[in-house]
């Protein structure tokens, strides 16, 4: 198993560690092979990658779900430095893929439901992998902070949803990377910054369109999420607006949520997942408190 030493020199540098990370450092890179790749449901895009650290189980677990504007542009594969970061850390890592808006079957509910059985799958391989279910945070940047903080709320679905399913596994914390938590609002952002309709696509249509569907889908709007939340983003972040993120950081606690906005000065969108970075620090600190919290 690398370590992110041997995958990334580099980011030991200090000097690069203050470089601004773009996508296309995000997207580069190949392969990091995980321990197990195990499928969760029968289509190609059902399988989560395992990371299993050297310390001695029972491990907690970090379920991780890549961004890339609910879409095909990017794969579990981002997330690659991020899973063998955080299993240094020796905590179990479960980095999963889903269907994006773009391929067949995604979208409402698919793209939802998804991430929900790759979550709920910890479940039947808890035994085999010496996983400790009581210690289970998800990690999601972007679109997929979004998804993070939803896998959270999904005790709070009605049971007339298409996103409803019974006994979900429990989240015990999320950390929200330059996460998206309010559609609503994000959706009206000009120029879109994910695309045109790009939540229209993930929702099947707007919030006066399909307004149940934001009710269970969208987490602004199923606080409090009774999880503890931990938002990380950057003062310059151009993709996911601090405003929201801050807004929905103020929400939450007036609910009644533990949850903490964490801005990090000078970083932009993506140096919350680029292991080395001074944003990236603030990721390991948030994981780590969250699991010790617990």
């Amino acid at each position: 198993q690398q370590s992110v030493a041997q995958l990334h020199p580099a980011s030991q540098d200090p000097s690069v560690t203050q470089e601004r990370i773009t996508v296309l450092d995000v997207l580069s890179g190949s392969p990091v092979p995980a321990d197990e790749r195990i499928a969760y449901g029968d289509h190609p895009m059902q399988f989560g990658d395992l990371r299993m650290p050297g310390t001695q189980g029972p491990w907690p677990v970090a379920v991780l779900i890549h961004g890339g504007c609910w879409s095909d542009i990017a794969t579990l594969q981002y997330f690659d430095r991020v899973a063998v970061a955080i299993t240094d850390l020796g905590i179990m890592t479960w980095n999963i893929e889903y269907r994006p808006v773009d391929v067949e079957g995604g979208g409402w509910p698919n793209t939802f439901l998804d991430v929900a059985h790759g979550i709920d799958k910890l479940r039947d391989i808890a035994v085999d992998y010496n996983l400790d279910l009581d210690h289970v945070i998800t990690l999601g940047h972007s679109a997929g902070g979004h998804l993070a903080l939803w896998a959270a709320a999904r005790p709070r679905i009605y049971d007339d949803s298409d996103l409803f399913m019974p006994n979900p596994l429990p989240i015990t914390g999320v950390v929200s990377l330059a996460g998206i938590p309010e559609l609503r609002r994000y959706r009206e952002i000009d120029p879109p910054t994910c695309g045109a309709d790009i939540v229209d696509q993930l929702m099947g249509g707007g919030p006066r369109d399909v307004p149940g569907r934001y009710l269970a889908g969208s987490p602004f709007q199923m606080l409090p999420l009774d999880v503890p939340q931990r938002h990380i983003t950057g003062s310059n972040d151009e993709i996911v607006p601090l405003r929201q993120v801050s807004r929905y950081n103020y929400e939450a606690q007036s609910a009644g949520d533990d949850s903490e906005l964490i801005v990090v000065p000078a970083a932009g969108h993506y140096e919350v997942v680029w292991p080395g970075t001074a944003a990236w620090k603030q990721v390991e600190m948030a994981v780590k408190s969250l699991l010790s919290e617990q």
